[in-house]
């Protein structure tokens, strides 16, 4: 697990804030999906926040990709749909 899922990860969490979740989740007391993996929800990817939470830059998330998952941005994004960072629940 590259994300710890503890509550002062969570208060840094801005997933309630990102397009996706708002389009997809309103509503439903989740987040912290770079932690805790993907929803039961259905999910239809819009804009990925994921890259500008405080938890990514801790963490390193993005520096992770290789450049061209950095040019896109969207391989290893939307945790909230595909999963936790680093690809284990």
């Amino acid at each position: 697990m590259l994300v710890p899922n503890t509550p002062e990860n969570l208060k840094k969490c801005i997933c309630t804030d990102c397009p996706t979740f708002e389009k997809n989740l309103k509503g439903i007391k989740e987040g912290l999906f770079c932690a805790r993996g993907k929803t039961d929800s259905s999910i239809e990817e819009d804009e990925c926040l994921c890259a500008q939470c405080q938890n990514d830059e801790e963490y390193k998330l993005t520096a992770r990709l290789d450049l061209m998952e950095r040019m896109i941005l969207k391989l290893n994004q939307f945790y909230c749909s595909r999963g936790p960072a680093g690809g284990s629940t």
